[in-house]
């Protein structure tokens, strides 16, 4: 599969750890009100993402990795559905930052997560 020793080499840790980091500063910008709901959803699968991936990565067998990449993904999907509900609702918070920004790097994970399965399964 991969010669790939330690976490902070794997390209697809490295973009998700970028994306969860986006993912948070989008989260502090939203209202008080949201600190219990959409921000703490946002922040769990911000922190999710990337730990799953790494939790899989430093498993033994293939069947325990692909068991915490198949939650890495499910964050993922959490994490795309939270931005479209932030932004739908809390438009005017997010001057100057574009919807796109936030899904090219969603998409960039999701290909890399893709491709990082199926690199798994065949392995």
């Amino acid at each position: 599969m991969s010669t790939i020793k330690e976490i902070e080499k794997l390209e697809v840790w490295q973009e998700a750890k970028k994306l969860g980091k986006m993912i948070y500063e989008l989260a502090n910008k939203l209202p008080k009100s949201e600190d219990y709901n959409l921000k703490r959803h946002l922040k769990e699968n911000a922190r999710g993402l990337p730990a799953n991936i790494a939790e899989g990565f430093y498993r033994y067998s293939k069947k325990e990795k692909l068991h915490f990449y198949s939650i890495a993904k499910g964050c993922l999907g959490e994490i795309k559905n939270d931005v479209y509900f932030a932004f739908d609702i809390y438009l005017e918070i997010f001057k100057g930052k574009l919807l796109e920004e936030y899904f090219q790097q969603i998409d960039k994970v999701g290909k890399k997560l893709n491709k990082f399965i199926i690199t798994t399964k065949n392995y």
